[in-house]
Order: structure tokens, then sequence, then C-alpha cells
């Protein structure tokens, strides 16, 4: 059985524009921009430009924060999309207290605050 489509024109949109690509342009900008999280409880908080923050919700990662800045934008990962983007395609820098935390500081972190990440990574 193959995919399910929803909604007239889903699949030539899809076939066109792939996940793969626009996750490729996000990983691309983020790392173009040397992107900062800042590690904030159970959740990383981004600021973005605008460009990004449509890649971002393209690819479905985080939520828009509703701000009063003009020019940026912030959005909040949970502590799984943040160990994706950073671990996994090395183009977010996980920050905290101002020093960078390194791929296993960070995943004690996770593991600290939510001991559900260990199976998905393993």
């Amino acid at each position: 059985m193959g995919p399910r489509w929803k909604g007239k024109g889903s699949k030539a949109k899809a076939l066109a524009d792939p996940m793969p690509k626009i996750v490729l342009q996000l990983q691309s900008s983020l790392i173009q921009s040397n992107s900062e999280g800042l590690l904030c409880g159970c959740s990383v908080l981004l600021s973005v430009e605008a460009e990004q923050a449509h890649l971002l919700n393209r690819s479905c990662f985080g939520e828009l924060m509703v701000t009063a800045e003009k020019d940026k934008q912030w959005f909040e990962l949970s502590m799984e999309e943040a160990f994706y983007l950073c671990c996994a395609l090395k183009c977010l820098n996980i920050v905290e207290d101002q020093c960078s935390k390194r791929d296993d500081q960070l995943y004690m972190a996770v593991h600290e605050i939510q001991k559900r990440i260990v199976p998905l990574f393993v």
C-alpha cells in the first residue's frame, strides 16, 4: 500500500518540494548564520530571520512565539528537535549560561530533563 495524500494536489506539491530538500535548506541557513539556541528549562529558544522562520515552519520544527520584535522571530524547540538539529544535522549550537554545550553535555541535559529520549537516539 502506497502513501495516502490528503487534499487535492498534495502529492504533486510534495514531489515538487520534498521534505529532505527543505531540511537541507534549513540546515544550510542555520549553519551560515552560526545559529545559537538558548537552553531554557525543557526547551530551546531560537532567534531567527524571516527566511529561517519560513523554513522552520515548512519543515515542522518548533513553535513560533509571539513577540514584539519586528526583524527577528523566536521559535521554541522541543529538546528532541534541538538535539536533532545540534547533534545529527550539526547546524545549531546550544548555549546555557553563555557556554556552548558539547554533544555529550547536551545529551546528558536532555536525558536528565526527559528520560524518554534515550531509546529514540540510541
